[in-house]
């Protein structure tokens, strides 16, 4: 009876060890392979310069509205006329270049416009990571960019921002 014991212990102890080796994929005639450490890159050597894969025409699809019909929107209420990416085309009647490296477009419906007439006119963001290149005041344009209403004190207009594309 003792040896039984003896028996059914030592098997208890070792058949979890067992279990385990066998989860883990191994069985008790396989060595653990231990990976070696990358080896460092001597200082003489130039480090290499990740290759850069070319980019990808864009095929997001830009709802095209007018300039009207997006001041026309109502920016707390989202309906299906709405769209996150548009395409709106109008004359260019002012550039400014912000601190913030942002150059900022006045984007009106008809290129003789003074001032921001939020019924009439939108703003176009160019950010530092997505320059535009920009035409010249009273030309056509259009912007195709993330369509944002901008409720900071004393605007109140619909913009893209950032533009994503420019067509001249």
């Amino acid at each position: 009876m003792k040896r039984l014991i003896t028996n059914l212990s030592v098997a208890l102890l070792i058949l979890p060890l067992s279990w385990a080796a066998l989860w883990a994929g191994q069985t008790r005639s396989q060595k653990t392979v231990t990976a070696k450490r990358p080896e460092p890159i001597p200082a003489s050597k130039p480090a290499e310069i990740a290759i850069k894969t070319p980019e990808l025409p864009s095929k997001r699809l830009y709802s095209e509205m007018t300039i009207s019909e997006l001041s026309a929107q109502d920016p707390n209420r989202w309906t299906e006329n709405m769209a996150t990416h548009a395409a709106v085309s109008g004359f260019v009647t002012l550039i400014t270049k912000a601190e913030d490296g942002d150059t900022n477009v006045r984007i009106c419906e008809n290129p003789k416009v003074e001032g921001m007439d939020r019924t009439r006119c939108v703003a176009a963001t160019c950010i530092p990571k997505m320059p535009c290149d920009l035409p010249q005041i009273g030309k056509p344009i259009t912007v195709k960019g993330i369509t944002r209403y901008d409720a900071a004190v004393g605007n109140h207009w619909w913009e893209i921002n950032p533009v994503e594309m420019l067509d001249k």
